[in-house]
């Protein structure tokens, strides 16, 4: 089994990749990847790399503001002490939507990526 990002670099041609790039997933343009269900497949067999890969881009940050987006009661507070990102998703009561959310935002940068290898 190859890496994810070789599966979405192959998976969308180069206008495809400036598509979503440009307008992200949430607009329609992740067209094999526009369902809950899919998404969701993706994280069960590539949690590891999807969390390295955007991490790596965007920060640890990312992940926890991207949980409290979707309902994480956990915030950072300066008087209280700091929650690292695994505590902040663990505490998302909406983890599906959390996953999806996050394979859409890593499809994005893979396209990213792709669309500037041209």
């Amino acid at each position: 089994m190859g890496t994810l990002v070789e599966l979405i670099k192959e998976t969308y041609d180069h206008k495809a990749c400036l598509e979503i790039a440009s307008s992200g997933c949430s607009e329609g343009a992740c067209t094999r990847h526009n369902y809950q269900a899919d998404t969701l497949l993706l994280y069960m067999s590539y949690s590891d790399e999807i969390i390295k890969y955007t991490s790596e881009r965007l920060g640890y940050n990312f992940l926890s503001n991207l949980a409290r987006d979707f309902g994480s009661p956990l915030n950072d507070n300066k008087d209280q002490d700091n929650f690292s990102w695994q505590e902040v998703v663990s505490a998302c009561p909406n983890k599906d939507d959390y996953k999806h959310a996050l394979v859409w935002k890593f499809i994005e940068l893979v396209a990213k990526e792709k669309s500037l290898d041209h």
